[in-house]
Protein backbone atom coordinates (compact mmCIF):
# COMPACT_ATOMS: atom_id res chain seq x y z
CA UNK A 1 0.00 0.00 0.00
CA UNK A 2 1.82 3.20 -1.24
CA UNK A 3 0.80 6.05 0.52
CA UNK A 4 0.84 9.38 -2.26
CA UNK A 5 4.37 11.22 -1.60
CA UNK A 6 4.28 14.95 -1.12
CA UNK A 7 7.18 15.78 -4.23
CA UNK A 8 10.24 17.38 -3.22
CA UNK A 9 13.30 18.77 -5.49
CA UNK A 10 17.07 17.95 -3.72
CA UNK A 11 17.28 21.50 -1.86
CA UNK A 12 13.97 20.51 -0.38
CA UNK A 13 15.62 17.25 0.44
CA UNK A 14 19.07 18.80 1.78
CA UNK A 15 17.01 21.43 3.42
CA UNK A 16 14.90 18.64 5.50
CA UNK A 17 18.37 16.92 6.21
CA UNK A 18 19.79 20.10 7.68
CA UNK A 19 16.75 20.33 9.86
CA UNK A 20 17.47 16.87 10.85
CA UNK A 21 20.80 17.84 11.92
CA UNK A 22 19.88 21.02 14.01
CA UNK A 23 17.43 18.40 15.51
CA UNK A 24 13.83 19.39 14.22
CA UNK A 25 11.45 16.32 14.77
CA UNK A 26 8.98 17.32 12.43
CA UNK A 27 11.61 17.39 9.70
CA UNK A 28 12.77 13.85 10.62
CA UNK A 29 9.24 12.40 10.72
CA UNK A 30 8.59 14.44 6.50
CA UNK A 31 12.42 12.53 5.45
CA UNK A 32 11.01 9.25 7.21
CA UNK A 33 7.82 9.28 5.38
CA UNK A 34 9.44 10.71 2.12
CA UNK A 35 11.86 8.04 1.50
CA UNK A 36 10.31 4.93 3.36
CA UNK A 37 8.43 3.28 0.47
CA UNK A 38 11.40 3.79 -2.01
CA UNK A 39 13.45 1.98 0.59
CA UNK A 40 11.45 -0.46 1.24
CA UNK A 41 10.82 -1.30 -2.35
CA UNK A 42 14.70 -1.24 -2.54
CA UNK A 43 15.65 -3.35 0.40
CA UNK A 44 12.68 -5.61 -0.39
CA UNK A 45 14.83 -6.56 -3.56
CA UNK A 46 17.81 -7.35 -1.52
CA UNK A 47 15.85 -9.58 1.24
CA UNK A 48 12.97 -10.43 0.44
CA UNK A 49 11.96 -10.66 3.74
CA UNK A 50 9.50 -7.91 5.02
CA UNK A 51 10.13 -7.39 8.96
CA UNK A 52 13.66 -7.64 8.24
CA UNK A 53 13.83 -4.97 5.83
CA UNK A 54 11.52 -2.38 8.16
CA UNK A 55 13.79 -2.50 10.89
CA UNK A 56 16.78 -2.19 8.81
CA UNK A 57 15.30 0.94 8.06
CA UNK A 58 14.18 1.55 10.98
CA UNK A 59 17.81 1.38 11.95
CA UNK A 60 18.88 3.60 9.63
CA UNK A 61 16.59 6.06 10.61
CA UNK A 62 17.72 5.39 14.18
CA UNK A 63 21.47 6.06 13.66
CA UNK A 64 20.26 9.61 11.70
CA UNK A 65 19.09 11.06 14.34
CA UNK A 66 21.22 9.38 16.96
CA UNK A 67 24.04 11.06 15.52
CA UNK A 68 22.68 13.94 14.05
CA UNK A 69 25.10 16.19 16.06
CA UNK A 70 27.97 14.59 13.75
CA UNK A 71 26.38 14.51 10.36
CA UNK A 72 27.14 16.63 7.44
CA UNK A 73 25.22 16.87 4.31
CA UNK A 74 25.99 14.26 1.78
CA UNK A 75 26.11 14.78 -2.00
CA UNK A 76 23.39 13.26 -2.05
CA UNK A 77 20.75 12.19 0.43
CA UNK A 78 18.64 9.97 -1.38
CA UNK A 79 22.56 7.88 -2.36
CA UNK A 80 23.12 8.31 1.39
CA UNK A 81 20.01 6.64 2.63
CA UNK A 82 19.83 3.99 -0.26
CA UNK A 83 23.55 2.91 0.65
CA UNK A 84 22.78 3.41 4.08
CA UNK A 85 19.99 0.70 3.89
CA UNK A 86 22.18 -1.79 1.36
CA UNK A 87 24.92 -2.16 4.00
CA UNK A 88 22.45 -2.36 7.05
CA UNK A 89 20.54 -5.21 5.17
CA UNK A 90 24.29 -6.72 4.43
CA UNK A 91 25.57 -6.68 7.55
CA UNK A 92 22.51 -7.84 8.97
CA UNK A 93 22.82 -11.16 6.47
CA UNK A 94 26.70 -11.27 7.28
CA UNK A 95 25.54 -11.66 10.95
CA UNK A 96 22.54 -14.06 10.54
CA UNK A 97 25.67 -16.46 8.32
CA UNK A 98 27.95 -16.27 11.11
CA UNK A 99 24.85 -17.04 13.87
CA UNK A 100 23.95 -19.97 11.64
CA UNK A 101 27.62 -21.35 10.88
CA UNK A 102 28.24 -20.82 14.87
CA UNK A 103 25.27 -22.31 15.74
CA UNK A 104 25.72 -25.46 13.56
CA UNK A 105 29.84 -26.02 14.73
CA UNK A 106 28.29 -26.07 18.22
CA UNK A 107 25.89 -28.63 17.37
CA UNK A 108 28.70 -31.12 15.87
CA UNK A 109 31.38 -30.06 18.54
CA UNK A 110 29.32 -30.39 21.20
CA UNK A 111 27.12 -33.61 21.01
CA UNK A 112 30.25 -35.05 19.09
CA UNK A 113 31.86 -34.89 22.51
CA UNK A 114 29.20 -35.59 24.99
CA UNK A 115 27.96 -38.82 23.65
CA UNK A 116 29.92 -41.45 25.31
CA UNK A 117 29.52 -44.49 23.21
CA UNK A 118 30.39 -47.20 25.71
CA UNK A 119 26.82 -45.98 27.02
CA UNK A 120 25.36 -46.47 23.90
CA UNK A 121 26.89 -49.73 23.77
CA UNK A 122 24.77 -50.93 27.02
CA UNK A 123 21.88 -49.44 25.31
CA UNK A 124 21.78 -51.26 22.21
CA UNK A 125 23.56 -54.50 23.49
CA UNK A 126 26.24 -53.94 20.95
CA UNK A 127 28.84 -56.26 20.44
CA UNK A 128 32.99 -54.94 20.56
CA UNK A 129 32.97 -55.01 16.57
CA UNK A 130 29.45 -53.53 16.25
CA UNK A 131 30.67 -50.45 18.84
CA UNK A 132 32.99 -49.20 15.58
CA UNK A 133 29.81 -49.18 13.73
CA UNK A 134 27.91 -47.22 16.30
CA UNK A 135 30.72 -44.53 16.26
CA UNK A 136 30.29 -44.00 12.49
CA UNK A 137 26.10 -44.29 12.62
CA UNK A 138 26.39 -41.33 15.30
CA UNK A 139 28.53 -39.21 13.42
CA UNK A 140 25.99 -39.67 10.33
CA UNK A 141 23.14 -38.39 12.03
CA UNK A 142 22.45 -34.56 11.73
CA UNK A 143 23.80 -32.28 14.08
CA UNK A 144 19.79 -31.61 15.38
CA UNK A 145 19.17 -35.48 15.78
CA UNK A 146 22.36 -35.62 17.43
CA UNK A 147 21.32 -33.00 20.24
CA UNK A 148 17.68 -33.96 20.40
CA UNK A 149 18.87 -38.07 21.23
CA UNK A 150 21.58 -36.47 23.55
CA UNK A 151 18.49 -34.59 25.23
CA UNK A 152 15.96 -37.34 25.40
CA UNK A 153 18.57 -40.29 26.04
CA UNK A 154 21.49 -39.03 28.42
CA UNK A 155 19.77 -36.10 30.25
CA UNK A 156 16.03 -37.60 30.36
CA UNK A 157 14.12 -34.57 28.83
CA UNK A 158 10.76 -35.13 27.73
CA UNK A 159 9.22 -34.59 24.90
CA UNK A 160 7.34 -31.63 26.40
CA UNK A 161 10.63 -29.91 28.01
CA UNK A 162 12.29 -30.92 24.45
CA UNK A 163 9.80 -29.11 22.55
CA UNK A 164 10.10 -25.71 24.76
CA UNK A 165 13.77 -25.86 24.52
CA UNK A 166 14.11 -26.48 21.10
CA UNK A 167 10.95 -23.97 19.85
CA UNK A 168 9.93 -26.89 18.00
CA UNK A 169 6.18 -28.91 18.08
CA UNK A 170 6.02 -32.17 20.09
CA UNK A 171 5.56 -34.05 17.02
CA UNK A 172 8.60 -32.48 15.66
CA UNK A 173 10.40 -34.23 18.39
CA UNK A 174 8.87 -37.04 17.91
CA UNK A 175 9.56 -37.36 14.44
CA UNK A 176 13.20 -36.33 15.32
CA UNK A 177 13.86 -38.86 17.48
CA UNK A 178 12.03 -41.67 15.56
CA UNK A 179 14.40 -40.56 12.09
CA UNK A 180 17.28 -40.35 14.32
CA UNK A 181 16.90 -44.06 16.05
CA UNK A 182 15.95 -45.43 12.36
CA UNK A 183 18.77 -43.82 10.95
CA UNK A 184 21.43 -45.60 13.41
CA UNK A 185 19.18 -49.05 13.15
CA UNK A 186 19.64 -49.10 9.34
CA UNK A 187 23.77 -48.24 9.48
CA UNK A 188 23.83 -50.84 12.14
CA UNK A 189 21.66 -53.34 9.88
CA UNK A 190 24.77 -52.94 6.90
Amino acid sequence: MEVPQKSYYKSDIEALWKKVMSGDRDAFKKLFKHFFAPLYNYGYRITPESENVRDAIQEVFFQIWKYRNKLTVPDSVRAYLFISLRRELLNKKKAGQRRDQVSNNYYIEEFDTLFSYHNWEEILELKEEESKKLKSAIKNLTPRQREVIYLKYYEGLSTEELSQMLNLRAQSIYNLVFDAINNLREYLDK
